[in-house]
């Protein structure tokens, strides 16, 4: 009988160590090559790659961390030329925007199919399509342009996973500097 209770109270102890762990660990990601700083629910891995976006050739840089069945990622470009005037480089920002939100639809297969709240910033999509297992996933992307940049800001995954709180936190840390 006492056997027992030393393992119930280890059980019971683990339990509770298990229950006040954080599934997200918040820390600060502040870019070297751009002004971005933004959370993340931990420790993001960073590369970057060169990509065409419509016709327009970018070194596209990506941070991002995956947690509790969601990932969280930030791509950003930087599009400046000076050979052109100001209204074509925010045409050619917002051709190279449309494309990023194009290719990460396509690569989920997904079609934006819910309307996104309206207390969302600007800019901000819903919606839901297939992992590469086929099983469903949701989609909320921010897509923006700050000077020079154009920024992509998303969390992918599983629908329940998805939480105000941690979809406030996510979005809401993004800031240009």
């Amino acid at each position: 009988m006492k056997k027992y209770f030393r393992y119930l109270l280890i059980l019971i102890t683990l339990l509770g160590i298990n229950a006040c762990t954080p599934k997200f660990d918040w820390r600060e990601f502040r870019s070297q090559d751009a002004p971005i700083i933004a959370l993340f629910p931990g420790k993001p891995a960073s590369h970057v790659r060169e990509v065409d976006l419509d016709g327009i050739k970018v070194n596209l840089h990506m941070t991002a961390a995956d947690v509790n069945q969601i990932s969280f990622a930030i791509a950003y470009a930087k599009i400046e030329d000076k050979s052109v005037d100001q209204p074509m480089l925010l045409a050619q920002q917002q051709r190279a925007l449309s494309a990023m939100q194009a290719g990460m639809l396509k690569n989920i297969q997904a079609t934006i199919t819910q309307p996104t709240p309206t207390d969302a910033p600007k800019n901000t999509i819903t919606a839901i399509g297939k992992s590469q297992n086929g099983q469903a996933i949701k989609l909320v992307a921010r897509f923006t342009q700050h000077g020079p940049w154009i920024v992509q800001a998303v969390m992918l995954g599983n629908d329940k996973a998805f939480t105000p709180e941690v979809m406030d936190m996510f979005f809401g840390s993004l800031k240009f500097n």
